[in-house]
């Protein structure tokens, strides 16, 4: 499960903070660049769970709840890598209409640029869209479209509803502690071998963009600027 949050403003700004929460033994590489794409990579399954393109298209999947596995399935974190080959949002959405429902198990797949947001999901036989608002604050968990809500979601909508987007502001409410951890947005569930890989605050402008990231829990961890990588990657939205 993951916990995403995002903005956007068309034209203006994309906003995106998020917590990758998985197994700890889980093998994976932080974010590179490579072929393009500036993505952290799944060491197991390959792929990757989020991940950006030169044209300034942002892609992340996190599971379904409730959705049926099959390990024969085709990895949901090669999708992503798939849909970041796209040049826009928008012809991402166009492409996604081939997708078969049966081809991974259950995903959210959120993809955004300047111009445009939308969701694609499945429960695993079926596939469904929808454009995101702009000017409002979206946050997608496993739970997310029909997939049931706890009180993480509310939580951290809430935390969010105020904020002006800036990466240290967006990066405080993901290390926050619910009561019961698995309801966290930052998820501390050693018994159970789980809990948050890494945090992500991404920040897109027209002509700029910036972003943190940080290893572990982002309630301890130190976060890293991206600049480096963004500038390797030669990251330019459209103006």
């Amino acid at each position: 499960m993951c916990t995403l949050v995002l903005q956007q403003e068309p034209g203006a700004l994309l906003a995106v903070s998020g917590n990758r929460n998985e197994l700890l033994q889980r093998p994976a590489l932080g974010p590179r660049v490579l072929d393009g794409v500036l993505a952290p990579h799944d060491a197991l399954a390959g792929g990757t769970w989020l991940g950006l393109n030169a044209r300034g298209l942002f892609v992340c999947v996190t599971n379904r709840r409730g959705a049926q596995l099959d390990p024969k399935r085709k990895s949901r974190g090669l999708l992503v890598l798939e849909a970041l080959q796209a040049g826009s949002a928008r012809a991402l959405r166009t492409a996604l209409d081939e997708l078969s429902g049966d081809r991974h198990n259950g995903f959210h797949l959120v993809y955004a640029d300047l111009q445009d947001a939308f969701a694609t999901w499945s429960d695993g036989t079926a596939v469904q869209h929808l454009a995101l608002a702009p000017h409002h604050v979206h946050v997608v968990t496993e739970r997310s479209f029909g997939a049931g809500q706890g009180e993480r979601e509310q939580a951290v909508a809430a935390d969010f509803a105020q904020l002006s987007p800036s990466l240290e502001g967006w990066r405080a409410p993901m290390t926050r502690h619910a009561r019961e951890p698995l309801e966290s947005a930052c998820v501390h569930a050693d018994a159970l071998g789980y809990g948050t890989r890494s945090s992500l605050q991404l920040m897109l402008r027209p002509g700029t963009a910036e972003g943190l990231w940080t290893d572990g829990h982002p309630c301890t961890g130190e976060p890293r600027s991206l600049a480096p990588l963004i500038a390797e990657l030669g990251v330019n939205p459209p103006r």
